[in-house]
């Protein structure tokens, strides 16, 4: 292997990021040379010219796994944008960055979704494209367990294991995973089985700590032809995009995995426990009830938000999230609420900002007094720190600021 010169390097990133970025591919590594010049040329040569011109990954994927990481980093706004508009650039569809957001619901949550699709927006209006708007399914739901009952046969080596460990855990963890995780996103046609096994490693890597997660989706991955090759560029790009940690990390995830082998054949679907799901309408009604004492018109607000592009990510918070979830009855809404807002505190990051004012909003509606609320994040402290309280506690006071006494 011949060794490349510095300015080789270089020469060979800028063809990279011109056919990313297109004719502004410049503008961040500009902005970033007036301070750092040398972060911008090690931009180019490494970034580009050591990582992404490699050729063991396609660019369109590549830049699928760039979405992704980015998306599973959750505080870096712009640079998401860029590589959204990336991917169409290297010849990516616009229908795949929508499934890209709805195979995040399942692994990063829903807030992330929320985030982006305001992004996703803009770029395609600033693009003119047109019907790009994903058609909601017209099934009644109830077939959700069998269909992902089926999903997992396809994914998984056992998938009696896994649905054990879940019940194992939790009975209704296992019911939403089966139901919902694997019927409702993963079973989803709108990728295919490559594309989004890559999406799906590269987000539990980026997000960090779920190694049994990270195995069990690189053995899927290798199930749906994705090779050793790919997912160690996919990894190593996460040097880039999550820090080298990250890298690590997953790279020896994924050497364990490939050892040890993975069965290729589809495991055959259970039987049992495939009984009709509660159809959609009944979910859909108590989710409005929920929504309707907790974030009222902010929630309603968020759910309208997807219907140009993505409606069934709307109905999925509506008929999952508040009609799945936060309809149990086991804590009252007002403690559901306190603990929503401690956890978007305590995550900390650009994404959760809005959902923390929806929450400290509807923490308020079912009846969390103010000076509550204030305990919850001042208890953070010596969990997260002091700046990240200031910024929940800022967050907070801007909402009681607006709300009504």
């Amino acid at each position: 292997m011949t060794e490349l010169t510095n300015a080789q390097r270089y020469a060979r990133g800028i063809d990279v990021l011109r056919r990313i970025g297109g004719p502004d591919y410049d503008v961040q590594l500009k902005a970033a040379a007036e301070t750092a010049p040398d972060l911008a040329r090690l931009t180019v040569e490494f970034a580009y010219g050591d990582v992404i011109a490699r050729d063991g990954l396609a660019l369109p994927l590549r830049q699928v796994v760039t979405v992704a990481a980015l998306l599973g980093h959750r505080n870096a706004e712009r640079q998401l944008r860029y590589h959204m508009v990336g991917y169409l650039n290297a010849g990516g569809e616009p229908r795949t960055l929508i499934e890209l957001l709805f195979v995040s619901i399942a692994v990063l949550g829903f807030p992330v979704a929320i985030h982006a699709i305001a992004l996703l927006r803009d770029i395609f209006k600033e693009r003119g494209i047109e019907q790009a708007r994903v058609a909601p399914r017209e099934d009644d739901g109830s077939a959700s367990f069998a269909a992902g009952r089926a999903a997992m046969a396809r994914m998984l080596g056992d998938a009696d294991a896994s649905e054990a460990e879940w019940q194992a855990q939790s009975a209704v963890f296992a019911q939403w995973t089966v139901a919902f995780e694997y019927g409702e996103i993963f079973s989803r046609e709108g990728l295919d089985a490559r594309t989004r096994e890559l999406a799906i490693v590269t987000m539990i890597a980026t997000a960090g700590n779920r190694v049994v997660a990270l195995e069990r989706h690189v053995e899927c991955a290798l199930r749906a032809g994705v090779s050793t090759t790919e997912l160690t560029e996919a990894f190593m790009q996460l040097a880039i995009y999550a820090g080298f940690p990250t890298a690590l990390n997953a790279i020896t995830t994924a050497t364990a995995v490939f050892k040890r082998g993975v069965a290729h054949g589809a495991a055959a679907p259970a039987s049992v426990g495939a009984a009709p799901m509660e159809k959609r309408d009944a979910r859909h009604a108590r989710g409005l009830e929920v929504m309707s004492q907790t974030s009222r018109s902010a929630g309603a607000t968020v759910i309208a938000a997807f219907d140009d592009l993505a409606p069934d990510i709307g109905h999925a918070i509506l008929e999952h999230a508040y009609g799945d979830v936060f309809a149990r009855d086991a804590i009252s809404l007002r403690t559901r609420e306190l603990a929503a807002c401690a956890a978007f505190a305590a995550v900390g990051n650009q994404v959760m900002a809005t959902p923390l004012r929806v929450h400290v909003l509807a923490a308020l509606n079912t009846g969390a007094t103010r000076a509550e609320i204030t305990e919850v994040l001042l208890n953070l402290v010596p969990h997260c720190g002091y700046p990240l309280v200031e910024h929940a506690l800022r967050i907070a006071n801007e909402v009681f600021a607006t709300a009504a006494p």
